[in-house]
């Protein structure tokens, strides 16, 4: 293919990506984005491009992470597919409710109660209660993990007013850790 075809963002071509003057220029071009976004970051980054950067290995991961999303930008840019970024990011984003109840009610709740050996309603019941709370909350059910998350993620913005309810999803939790019917239910949850 002909690169007046393939043509790239920001007056470059494919070829450039195979040149050293071409990457030269990328580079000088992120650069300066970093430095107008970030002057800090920009100069830790080129702190660490010299062999006596002096960065502990967690300062090198922070450096790393600083920078990642505007290259990630600058990248999309470059090859025009800012909107499959944006997809790409709310699809991501969309599971946020999941690994924020596995911490909430998982691992801060019903872990944490799991070795006191409680008397609890059975999981059947207590599923049953969970299941009608997510149709009355509007959730979608046919991705019961995410729709147990987002429930969970409502009680929790008013956590004195929701106090019983946010009760029950953490006994909920304790026994889908618990008991054989849970653990079969929750099979394959990341939470």
């Amino acid at each position: 293919m002909s690169d007046t075809i393939l043509r790239l963002k920001n007056g470059f071509n494919f070829s450039a990506l195979f040149e050293i003057e071409g990457l030269h220029r990328l580079d000088e071009e992120f650069l300066a984005r970093l430095r107008a976004a970030d002057a800090g970051l920009h100069a830790t980054l080129l702190a660490y491009r010299r062999s006596d950067h002096g960065l502990t290995p967690i300062q090198v991961s922070a450096l790393l992470l600083g920078c990642a999303p505007l290259l990630e930008e600058f990248i999309a840019e470059l090859f025009g597919i800012e909107a499959e970024l944006a997809a790409a990011r709310a699809h991501t984003l969309a599971h946020d409710p999941v690994f924020e109840f596995k911490k909430q009610f998982v691992q801060r709740r019903a872990r944490r109660r799991l070795a006191r050996r409680e008397e609890l309603e059975d999981f059947a019941a207590l599923d049953r209660w969970l299941e009608s709370e997510i149709g009355r909350a509007g959730l979608d059910p046919a991705d019961k993990e995410l729709a147990t998350a987002a429930f969970g993620r409502r009680l929790l913005a008013d956590a004195a007013a929701n106090a019983d309810a946010i009760e029950k999803l953490t006994r909920w939790c304790i026994r889908a850790l618990a008991a054989p019917e849970g653990r079969r239910a929750v099979r394959g949850w990341a939470s």
